[in-house]
């Protein structure tokens, strides 16, 4: 499938962004890169302002060259853009992809801020989206982790928009081939590495497809029909939040009576409320533990995520930062 302008204009709108400055994140890969030229298009034709940003991990020493290529086209089609580069060690302990992930997002978001966007575009596509619900499925992952990812979602204080999600890696290269006539792009060795578990489930996804019906188009069906079942979870627990949480207490006799699903996401919203430790992971057995415990008899007191849930001399259960 090619993907017109017309397509990405739907795309667009179905996300609703309202702002008129945008960043996309441009890693100089196929995807990335058929991102920018349809942000670019759209931009030109609605008086959008589009910047480009390139993180340099640095993380192999062909890096900084590879990317030469997509600066020339960057200017080729007067897009605006800033090459930042990742100064660490030559040595990185523990998790080199969720280091460098963590950096590219640091470095975005502060373009971000120099360019006063405040909508942050990524180029996550449908097979991106279909290894992310199994690897989440393979971890038990509940209902909340298994709708996978946001085409919209908050980063900080602005808006992270995929406006790719619904379109496969095949329809991206097509799509630049065909319309941008562009056939080199960046190709990172590191994207055919079995030591990421993204990449074996990608290797997997022809036979699993293929053999067993597990494509794109079907789990994506699935994962929007579970986000329509956390979005009634998470208005219903909404509701009961406003209902039970009054100050620094919860209503514990009522709390008790509701569904076991409800009273763990109201107890995950009231920490990432209150915790000093912000809006962290929190897992769900830890949440399940707890919600289970404070509705006990004999519940006294336990330290969660920096917080203090007491029982309070009327039964209720009394919440406390915790102070070290």
């Amino acid at each position: 499938m090619i993907i017109t302008k017309e397509l990405f204009a739907d795309e667009i709108g179905k996300l609703k962004l309202n702002s008129t400055t945008w960043v996309v994140g441009l890693s100089g890969g196929a995807d990335s890169l058929c991102l920018t030229m349809l942000a670019n298009e759209y931009a030109t034709e609605h008086g959008v302002n589009l910047y480009a940003c390139i993180v340099d991990h640095t993380l192999r020493p062909e890096s900084s060259t590879e990317i030469l290529p997509t600066i020339e086209i960057l200017k080729q089609n007067s897009i605006n853009y800033k090459v930042f580069t990742w100064e660490h060690s030559a040595e990185i302990t523990g998790s080199i992809e969720q280091k460098a992930r963590k950096a590219r997002y640091e470095f975005l978001y502060q373009y971000c801020q120099e360019t006063k966007a405040d909508v942050l575009m990524t180029a996550h596509h449908a097979l991106d989206q279909w290894e992310t619900f199994f690897m989440r499925l393979s971890r038990g992952s509940a209902l909340k982790g298994l709708t996978s990812i946001k085409s919209v979602s908050n980063f900080k204080d602005i808006l992270l928009a995929r406006p790719l999600l619904q379109f496969s890696p095949d329809d991206i290269k097509e799509t630049l081939k065909q319309r941008f006539n562009i056939t080199d792009y960046v190709k990172d060795p590191s994207n055919e590495q079995d030591i990421y578990e993204r990449v074996r489930w990608r290797k997997a996804y022809k036979e699993l497809s293929e053999r067993y019906g597990l494509n794109m188009a079907n789990v994506n069906k699935t994962i929007e029909r579970l986000n329509i079942d956390n979005d009634c979870l998470d208005e219903t627990a909404n509701a009961y939040l406003h209902m039970l949480f009054k100050g620094e207490h919860i209503g514990k006799g009522k709390y008790k009576d509701l569904h076991l699903a409800l009273r763990i996401r109201i107890l995950e919203k009231i920490i990432h409320k209150l915790s000093p430790k912000g809006k962290h992971l929190i897992s769900y057995s830890l949440l399940r533990k707890l919600a289970d415990e404070i509705c006990k008899k004999d519940f006294s007191a336990c330290n969660v995520s920096g917080l203090i849930f007491r029982r309070d001399r009327t039964k209720n259960i009394k919440i406390l930062v915790e102070h070290r």
